[in-house]
């Protein structure tokens, strides 16, 4: 994705950053790792789930950014060319380990003919993520790609009013309606039902706070609005929001137990992730120097890290029975080799294959 933005390379940083921090999160907790750091610059991926609320901000100004610029060039063949684009960079993949967890680490076999065929429907048309039997079912992560189709869709319809809407106004509606939708859940749900209501805030209205944030960054970018010492600026931001927002958390991390919490606090998570995205936009694009490369290069495969890592887990910790660093360190570098791998034989060779298409 970051070769179609040139401009910003800094973004695989934060992309890199993203996918690591969710791997090394669900070591911990499915290792049950206890001696891992409680405090210090580490208990951050004690939180690494912050990593999907990262990818999702990320998403928001890279797929706005890419959506304004294809329809400004012409909006007559805007849908083909954009859901092109989606769909070569986020399906192949995820039907590949969709498949390959359906063999090797489920009974799906076993399984009765309606469950088979109910779990196959939800995830092939990317509304597994609505219900508790299908959200977590196949390769744990991939409901938040069911959000991220559902954001895709809605950019798609929404493209002619987003063009035309200044960024601010939409990030406001974005925040409002999350909010909104938030409550709403909690109230019908509540903290005595953490499952149900985890899922339910999680849905796409939930989330448009942070998509939307992403947006109101692309809108900003692509219509030239820029001020001088923005990029400090932001900086400056992203240390000041960054600080109050996860001392808020931390102060309130039973999280699902304060309703207040449960419908606002991610608005400010947004905020926050708003600020350190428009800050590598924005400052000098340092992972183009060839001493950052393999930064860079995480941040390229990062997509496939995010997919692959689950099944390093079920290896490493469920049947070899790893713990700690040596199943850190084992996960880490099965999800990398893995994600190198269907990136260099999969995915590029399909990416090329259909920017050749649309040449």
């Amino acid at each position: 994705m970051a070769r179609g933005l040139p401009h910003f390379e800094n973004i695989n940083l934060l992309r890199a950053f993203a996918a690591l921090s969710v791997v090394v999160y669900h070591v911990i907790e499915h290792g049950r790792w206890a001696g891992f750091p409680g405090e210090g610059p580490l208990v951050t991926f004690r939180i690494g789930w912050i990593g999907v609320d990262l990818f999702f901000v990320i998403s928001g100004f890279v797929i706005a950014y890419s959506a304004l610029l294809l329809y400004r060039a012409d909006a007559n063949r805007f849908a083909g060319r954009y859901w092109r684009r989606r769909l070569t960079r986020i399906v192949p993949l995820y039907l590949l380990t969709m498949f390959l967890w359906i063999a090797f680490m489920t009974h799906f076999a076993s399984w009765p003919a309606s469950v088979q065929a109910r779990q196959l429907l939800t995830h092939l048309t990317f509304t597994h993520s609505f219900w508790p039997d299908t959200h977590g079912a196949i390769d744990g992560v991939n409901w938040t790609l069911a959000i991220e189709m559902h954001f895709y869709l809605l950019v798609a319809i929404l493209v002619p009013w987003i063009d035309r809407t200044p960024g601010w106004r939409i990030w406001l509606y974005g925040v409002s309606i999350a909010c909104a939708w938030r409550a709403a859940m909690f109230l019908t749900y509540g903290p005595a039902d953490a499952l149900h209501t985890f899922m339910s805030t999680q849905q796409l209205p939930g989330a448009l706070d942070e998509f939307g944030a992403g947006i109101f960054l692309a809108k900003r970018v692509v219509d030239g609005h820029k001020m001088k010492g923005e990029a400090w600026i932001w900086s400056g931001l992203a240390i000041v929001t960054g600080c109050i927002t996860m001392t808020v958390y931390w102060r309130h991390a039973s999280y699902w137990d304060h309703g207040w919490m449960v419908v606002f606090w991610r608005s400010a998570l947004a905020f926050f992730l708003l600020c350190v995205v428009a800050a590598a936009v924005r400052l000098p694009q340092v992972l183009a120097s060839p001493g950052l490369r393999p930064v860079d290069y995480l941040g390229e495969i990062s997509y496939g890290i995010y997919l692959w890592h689950l099944f390093a887990i079920q290896l490493v910790i469920y049947k070899l029975g790893w713990t700690e660093v040596p199943a850190l360190l084992g996960v880490m570098t099965l999800t990398i080799a893995a994600a190198s791998a269907s990136w260099h034989a999969f995915e590029k060779p399909l990416m090329g294959l259909a920017r050749r298409d649309r040449r």
